[in-house]
């Protein structure tokens, strides 16, 4: 047996609590053993004295794409062959783990392949849930040729991965398909987006009938469906079709919101994404482009209060691309700003966990769950600006039992 003992710690376990003030946890191998007052356990192999600060469950990503390797994500698998694309992936998964997320949900591009590699040991980085290719329609968001292109579409091999899939028969023969490949979800993109190039966040896209055709083939494997969905329409559609989690959302009315909610549907914000493609990254995208990360990014934040007001059950995500993934565990911030702290912790780590599917091994720091821990510096609660500057204020990083980082002296 392996023990760690932290010590002198402020928690915060992830289920919304009080913060609680002198905390002890002791982490017997890869599991959480004990949580307490000043526990005493002289046979640990290694004491973590937390001095005062917050010790709180490992981050969650709900929405990330480890394919997503440059800014410009058209075309992006013409420019870069498959040996660079695995391993510029590969440093994203990494630095994932770096900035404190220890379980996250790729949502379009990354195989099978990258979940086992973590899971063996071959690769770090957060324990993955994947969907494989993301199922789009002809025309659609995914779709990446342009309009004076004639060229059949074809599955790029690597990075971001759409597939086009057009009527009932299509979708049921694609679903069907992702699963036979490792799928442990099905992605499909029900309206258009910021970083396609053609149809804007305000369209819809697919019928209710193949959107019901999805939720078939993920229902009878025990899956689920999400669903790319600004619009209010493409998020009517999702929750009348019964897709469980509604990625994006921004455009969601107090109306919707309330259909949400009744469905039992989950909503993943990415706020971060519009918030720093505005703040750094306004030249080095087509300005279409960037237009239409402007003209989602507030409305972003009123369709989480409306989601609050409903009591939608809230995720988070960081759908960062190219160099800008180097800000992710900046996510909770931005989230904080419609949740507030502690709301925003929550969706990033319990709420997070429970659209996984892993809320029984993971997202709260409890005993018998998975040591899935961070040590902040100070108080999230008074500053949850912290995670802005992760290298700085994530004092130790610990998957698993396992410690990843650890600036704790």
């Amino acid at each position: 047996m392996a023990y760690k003992l932290f010590k002198n710690a402020n928690l915060i376990d992830g289920n919304g609590g009080e913060i609680r003030e002198n905390i002890s946890l002791l982490v017997e191998n890869d599991h959480i053993k004990e949580i307490g007052k000043r526990i005493s356990a002289p046979y640990a192999d290694k004491t973590f004295d937390c001095k005062g600060n917050t010790i709180m469950p490992g981050l969650i990503d709900a929405h990330m794409h480890l394919g997503l390797v440059e800014i410009e994500v058209i075309n992006l698998s013409r420019r870069n062959a498959p040996g660079l694309m695995a391993a510029r992936m590969f440093k994203n998964l990494r630095e994932a783990l770096d900035q404190g997320y220890t379980y996250a949900r790729d949502t379009g591009g990354a195989d099978a392949g990258f979940r086992e590699a973590v899971n063996l040991g071959l690769a770090v980085g957060p324990r993955l849930k994947i969907c494989g290719a993301a199922i789009a329609q002809t025309g659609g968001h995914g779709d990446d040729r342009v309009a004076s292109e004639t060229r059949p579409y074809s599955e790029p091999y690597m990075g971001f991965r759409s597939v086009i899939a057009d009527g009932v028969p299509e979708m049921l023969k694609t679903a069907r398909e992702n699963i036979r490949r490792g799928a442990d979800f099905i992605k499909v993109m029900c309206g258009g987006g910021c970083a396609s190039p053609t149809q804007g966040p305000e369209t819809s896209q697919y019928t209710l009938e193949e959107l019901k055709a999805a939720v078939d083939v993920a229902d009878s494997v025990g899956s689920y469906v999400a669903s790319h969905s600004y619009s209010n329409k493409s998020i009517v559609l999702s929750a009348n079709a019964g897709i469980r989690t509604i990625e994006h959302a921004n455009l969601m009315t107090k109306e919707t919101a309330a259909l949400v909610a009744q469905k039992g549907a989950f909503i993943v914000p990415t706020q971060i994404t519009y918030e720093i493609v505005i703040e750094k990254s306004r030249d080095l995208v087509a300005k279409f482009i960037y237009d239409k990360f402007v003209s989602v990014c507030e409305r972003g934040y009123e369709a989480i209060h409306n989601a609050m007001e409903a009591g939608i059950p809230i995720g988070g995500g960081t759908d960062l691309t190219g160099e800008n993934t180097k800000y992710a565990s900046g996510a909770i911030a931005y989230q904080a700003k419609a949740m507030g702290a502690m709301g925003a912790i929550v969706a990033f780590t319990k709420t997070n966990a429970k659209i996984l599917r892993v809320e029984d091994v993971t997202g709260t720091l409890e005993e018998g769950k998975l040591a899935d821990i961070l040590v902040v510096n100070g108080n999230p609660l008074d500053n949850i600006d912290l995670f802005k500057d992760h290298r700085k204020n994530l004092l130790l990083i610990m998957q698993g039992g396992h410690v990843h980082k650890n600036l704790l002296v």
